[in-house]
């Protein structure tokens, strides 16, 4: 699973750097991994934390973003790694 997390991570940042700053106007939306059930999710550019977790069904509990608590206004990028936890 660590392995598949860090190739995730690994292709977005290669697909970042090579698009550079037209990702944005292209592409509107990232993919998010829904951590425990690994659940890829597409939401548009923009999106919080508080929208995937509205998403996700657990509206008003606590969310970590690649491992740190974040704030509920946190922009998602693309190959980002929500977790809920209880």
């Amino acid at each position: 699973m660590l392995q598949w997390e860090e190739q995730v991570r690994r292709r977005a940042s290669v697909a970042e750097r090579s698009l550079g700053s037209l990702t944005d106007p292209i592409l509107r939306e990232v993919a998010i991994i829904c951590w425990p059930y690994g659940k890829i999710m597409r939401m548009s550019t923009g999106s919080t934390a508080a929208d995937a977790g509205r998403r996700m069904g657990v509206d008003g509990k606590l969310l970590w973003v690649n491992g740190q608590l974040v704030l509920p206004q946190t922009e998602l990028k693309d190959g980002d790694i929500v977790e809920v936890r209880t």
